[in-house]
């Protein structure tokens, strides 16, 4: 038994120190990944709310068969290949015609025609270029994409921004693991905070707690994360040059079970009408999308693609016959065929992003994630104050601390703020919602560098983060005009969800600064009394 004595302390030891390194050489980075995970989990509310929009479910009450052979006969032959039909975030139906081809950084993209059709059916803009570029563009989507863009990337130019994140990713791996390792008596550590006079002790046991409740999720998003980041990044190009010679065409029509070569013989195509109303018949829920394929054509087929809906946790693809309007199939989200690997990865994206039970499951993933910020901050705090008591020039890593873990949510809410100013504007909102995002981490650095107190530094940022999630209801009130009445009366359930949810998020950060500045008054009469105390000894 003593034998083994030496051997079990250094793997303990072993095991604390890579648990240290994994979640300390990339803390920040990991904490921003985590951070924006946690927003982009509501990125299509973001979007709802940014726009003041509620879902009219335009596919239904629009005529899309007269729509599609309007637009058609306008629109170059060489776009007809394909067309989308979706729903934007600005009460408005997309119509795409498009063909496939190479952009300019090498790879495959859709090209084409876009139009933006309002309620009554009117074109109010219509674009042309690489799918890539009019998504990039599109104001609609300038602040949910940005956020989003974020934590997949960290707004680093492909490839080397999903790679940035699979490295995080596996580093929140490691760090999972290893903890869950550590902790040999793990249901006693979930509830295991003590009472302490220290706040550093509590801190440490909070952290151990949330940190054993956050496990199974944190390994869940960590694999899932870097699933998403390496095979974008390196699997699907490594497949392409393997078993397709380099040929992004033929890689893409085999992913998704189409065939590269069909028939483009006149047809005269089926009502689309009456395939979209049989498809929301069949999934009791109206598509996110349809793709319409070589309309005209004895080729032509429909795709309905279904978001999980009703409990179910993958998403769904309805195929239709379009000459006839014969329902084909289910239509597996990889290849022609059901299989393990197509049904795996239709369930990563809504386990990732905890999409697969509505609102209910997204407040779930969003309380996670909060947890697993706690985590990321508790850890590298403890860390900072561990060496600090060896070292006084550690003082660095607190600072960088309070800049990284206050700063983030200030700059994300100041992005908020530029993509409202700009719209009231007329102005480019993509543009100024990044630069915004910029400004606030250029003067939030300056602020960090100048201000000489820690903990006045902390109590700004506080004070900045409670009053920009203040300011955000009503800028968007003044914005668009729709009030929370009215909110109600149309059930727009994201923007009621968004805005409860900043207005508690400002009471924590007033609540944090009360408690913050009490705690300094506590100390000062404290050292008052010491002082006073040391004074009457003498």
């Amino acid at each position: 038994m003593h034998e083994n004595t030496p051997s079990l302390r250094s793997r303990a030891k072993a095991l604390l120190s890579l648990h240290s390194w994994s979640g300390i050489v990339l803390g920040m980075l990991l904490y921003a990944v985590i951070f924006t995970g946690t927003v982009a989990v509501v990125a299509e509310e973001i979007g709802e709310w940014s726009n003041s929009n509620y879902p009219q479910h335009l596919m239904l009450s629009s005529d899309v068969d007269k729509t599609v052979k309007r637009l058609s006969a306008q629109t170059p032959k060489a776009y007809l290949d394909e067309i989308s039909v979706f729903e934007n975030d600005r009460q408005q139906l997309v119509y795409f015609f498009h063909t496939h081809k190479q952009n300019p950084s090498g790879d495959m993209d859709e090209f084409g025609v876009q139009y933006a059709l309002n309620s009554q059916g009117v074109v109010v803009t219509e674009k042309t270029g690489f799918g890539s570029d009019l998504y990039a563009q599109d104001d609609t989507y300038a602040l949910s994409r940005f956020l989003v863009s974020i934590h997949t990337e960290l707004h680093i130019p492909s490839p080397w921004g999903l790679i940035l994140t699979g490295i995080l990713g596996l580093a929140m791996l490691i760090a999972s693991v290893s903890g869950f390792m550590m902790h040999r008596h793990l249901f006693t550590d979930m509830f295991s905070i003590r009472k302490q006079r220290d706040g550093q002790s509590l801190k440490r046991d909070s952290h151990t707690v949330a940190g054993t409740w956050s496990i199974p999720f944190a390994i869940l998003l960590a694999f899932t994360g870097s699933f998403f980041s390496f095979s974008t990044a390196f699997g699907i190009p490594a497949m392409g040059v393997v078993a397709f010679g380099g040929d992004q065409e033929a890689l893409m029509y085999a992913m998704v079970g189409e065939q590269q070569h069909k028939s483009e013989a006149p047809m005269e195509s089926a009502n689309l009408n009456f395939m979209l109303k049989d498809a929301v018949q069949r999934q009791s829920a109206v598509p996110s999308f349809l793709s319409i394929s070589h309309i005209g054509t004895e080729s032509a087929s429909v795709l309905a693609f279904f978001m999980p809906n009703e409990g179910k946790v993958g998403y769904e693809q309805l195929v239709y016959d379009g000459t006839n309007g014969d329902f084909v199939e289910y239509k597996p989200i990889v290849g022609t065929e059901p299989s393990l690997g197509s049904s795996i990865l239709s369930l990563i994206y809504p386990i990732h992003f905890g999409t697969f039970a509505g609102l209910w499951s997204k407040i779930i993933w969003i309380s996670l994630g909060v947890a697993a910020c706690y985590v990321t901050i508790t850890g590298l705090q403890l860390y900072a104050h561990r060496n600090e008591k060896n070292e006084s020039s550690w003082q660095w890593f607190s600072r960088m601390c309070v800049w990284g873990f206050l700063g983030l949510p200030l700059c994300s809410l100041a992005s908020a703020v530029g993509f409202f100013i700009s719209g009231s504007m007329a102005t480019n909102q993509s543009a100024w919602t990044q630069l915004s995002f910029v400004i606030a981490a250029a003067c939030i650095s300056v602020l960090s560098l100048s201000i000489k107190n820690i903990q006045q530094l902390k109590k700004l940022l506080l004070a900045g983060n409670g009053l920009f999630c203040l300011i955000l209801p009503l800028l968007r009130f003044t914005t668009s005009g729709t009030g929370w009445l009215q909110a109600l009366q149309h059930n727009m359930l994201a923007v009621m969800f968004i805005e409860i949810t900043l207005l508690f998020c400002s009471v924590w950060c007033f609540f944090a600064l009360y408690k913050s500045m009490q705690f300094d008054e506590q100390k000062s009469k404290q050292n008052t009394t010491a002082f006073s105390t040391q004074g009457t000894a003498k």
